[in-house]
């Protein structure tokens, strides 16, 4: 299996991203005669990439957080019409 050339971590056969650093890897990068001259020019910094990944997790976070909320309120809704409906 192909090494990253930034962080040296073992990263599957086509992976587009290394799961350890989060560097961009092309194939290029991922052969050992490039790999010591290709680390120091990744697309991105690491932390760059990380900080990036973080806040589009938090963001879904969020989002999920606020469906949440919102499907429980429907489903307070729903049940207060169908004792509405039971009553009438």
């Amino acid at each position: 299996m192909p090494t990253c050339p930034h962080c040296g971590a073992t990263v599957p056969e086509g992976a587009v991203y290394c799961g350890n650093c989060g560097t961009t890897l092309n194939a290029s990068m991922l052969s050992s005669s490039q790999s010591q001259t290709q680390s120091s020019q990744s697309n991105w910094p690491t932390e760059t990439v990380r900080s990036d990944l973080q806040a589009r997790f938090e963001k879904a976070l969020r989002r999920v957080e606020l469906l949440g909320y919102a499907a429980a309120g429907l489903g307070v809704a729903l049940i207060l019409v169908l004792i509405f409906l039971y009553l009438l």
